[in-house]
């Protein structure tokens, strides 16, 4: 058995193709339903319970979760579990108590920049537009690369060719900008629709097929053999040669932090919730997503750590795989995954769990791009236009938005190369954004002396985040080199700070500098919140 060897055939082809086309058929459909703006951002806030939470799952189990999720669960197999573990804790709370997305589905905006000037300033909200957008391009940057790597391993196509990775690249993305342009919300929400069906059996399927080819007694030997990362709270993994190349207390800490924001004011979540016929049902869309999103963190990881299992169980093939990493090009631990599955799935069922991926990764496609289109258009270019945008002007600056902003990602996808797993690159880059958010939301829906002034230095305090990259931290580690001084910065310090940072400017800013309202807006500011509160 080679290590490249796929069941990959034409048939596996022909279900992935007659997919794509269906794709492209919605799109073309869905246009002649988009009117205004708030139809085509939000679908009309017509989007109930079950519509929605099928709208957010497609969304948020995208192939760059798949991706990231096995290739933690194939770096630091049972230990990466703790994510999935945060994440329905936090969901329950949500669900639960409707903290924030109640306030927020209540202020009736589309998007939280609006929000923004609804409780600051317009110069809040364009500053806030700027960082969401900023921070959502340099997060979903490496979709594209990773989604092209699955199908590039999956199938055998142009694989260990830079040439066939940046074609598929560029093909898939042309796709998404196809249906997203033409229908907005509305195609998005029909897509996703499809999609979490398709994507749904993919991933039993998969699963399936992974636990009948590794067994419990495989699963087993990962830890008992083959010297497995099990305990999280340890820095040292003993799978890997590095030296602190583990998780830790100062990991879970940032990870936790960051998880808490991002799925109460993830903007793509938000679009969600903002886009439900009541602020109940978007109370009741975050307890209801508790299941589905376990499934989407837990299920990746274990089809990572079954491919921990496969390869170190197969010596050649483990062999043939570090030597294809140390080579460098288009392998790495990412691919480990799709290697796995091209072995194990037979031909025809590999198709249909190729186009639940290809759907997992157009579903994220769509709504990260139509999500950043819209903050550009609602809440930069019209804020900033003297006499503002008809509906019209507002769909086509969306459109044309969609197109630059895929452009932009393309060109991100192809030149940067990511120094960390995948999954620690887009929680350093979502940083840039939660770390400013965070106060400026919460703080304005709970906190009567938030103030304008505290939410400028909040938000472009988030740029702090931008340190917590592999490249700037090597550099601030070589400076305290330098300077005698025996300490390790870690990128969970940089955003952990990013995070105080925020925080703490915001509260002073707000006190030192108050916003000067009069006694009757103050009045209504206040009826208002007893309304929500009651």
């Amino acid at each position: 058995m080679q290590l490249f060897d796929t069941n990959f055939t034409s048939l596996d082809w022909g279900i992935v193709v007659a997919y794509l086309l269906i794709s492209i058929f919605v799109g073309i459909w869905a246009n002649r339903y988009v009117g205004n703006i708030a139809g085509y951002l939000v679908a009309g806030r017509t989007l109930r319970i079950r519509l929605a939470l099928a709208t957010m799952t497609g969304t948020e189990i995208g192939l760059v979760t798949v991706m990231y999720s096995a290739e933690l669960g194939f770096t630091q197999q049972y230990a990466s579990l703790y994510l999935a573990l945060y994440e329905l804790a936090i969901l329950l709370f949500i669900g639960l108590t409707g903290v924030v997305v109640y306030r927020l589905r209540q202020s009736k905006v589309l998007t939280i920049p609006e929000y923004y000037e609804k409780r600051y300033s317009r110069g809040v909200r364009i500053l806030g537009g700027v960082m969401m957008v900023t921070s959502g391009v340099l997060n979903m940057g490496l979709f594209l690369k990773a989604g092209s790597l699955f199908l590039v391993t999956i199938t055998g196509l142009g694989l260990g060719e830079e040439l066939g990775l940046k074609l598929i690249m560029t093909g898939l993305l042309l796709l998404v900008l196809f249906y997203t342009v033409l229908g907005g919300m509305v195609s998005v929400v029909i897509t996703d629709l499809i999609q979490f069906v398709i994507l749904g059996s993919a991933m039993v399927i998969v699963t399936l097929f992974v636990v009948s080819e590794v067994g419990i007694d495989g699963f087993s030997e990962v830890v008992t053999q083959h010297n497995g990362y099990f305990d999280p709270t340890s820095i040292d993994n003993p799978s890997t040669e590095k030296p602190d190349d583990g998780i830790g207390p100062v990991t879970l800490t940032a990870q936790f932090v960051v998880l808490v924001v991002a799925l109460m004011l993830w903007p793509t979540g938000a679009s969600r919730t903002l886009a439900v016929k009541t602020p109940e049902i978007a109370r009741k869309l975050y307890l209801c997503s508790t299941i589905p999103f376990l499934a989407r963190r837990s299920l990746p990881v274990l089809w990572g750590i079954g491919a921990f299992a496969f390869f170190h169980s197969h010596p050649g093939l483990n062999e043939q795989f570090q030597a294809a990493m140390a080579a460098g090009g288009d392998i790495n631990t990412q691919a480990a995954m799709p290697l796995f599955l091209a072995k194990i799935i037979p031909s025809g069922l590999l198709g249909l769990v190729t186009a639940g991926m290809v759907a997992a990764f157009m579903s994220t496609h769509d709504s990260y791009l139509l999500c950043w289109s819209g903050v550009i258009t609602q809440d930069v270019v019209a804020p900033l236009m003297k006499n503002g945008l008809t509906e019209k002007q507002r769909i086509l600056t969306t459109r044309v938005a969609i197109v630059v902003t895929g452009i932009m990602l393309l060109v991100w996808g192809l030149w940067y190369e990511v120094s960390s797993n995948l999954w620690q690159y887009m929680a350093v880059t979502g940083t840039v954004y939660l770390a400013g958010v965070f106060p400026v939301v919460i703080g304005g829906l709970y906190w009567s002396r938030s103030s304008s002034a505290g939410a400028y230095i909040a938000l472009l305090g988030g740029l702090t985040g931008i340190m917590a990259l592999v490249p700037c931290t090597e550099f601030l580690n070589q400076q305290i080199t330098n300077a005698g001084l025996n300490f390790a910065l870690r990128s969970e310090h940089v955003m952990l700070g990013s995070f105080a940072f925020s925080l703490l400017g915001f509260i002073a800013g707000s006190l030192l500098f108050p916003d000067d309202r009069s006694a009757d807006s103050l009045a209504a500011t206040e009826e208002t919140e007893e309304g929500v509160n009651q």
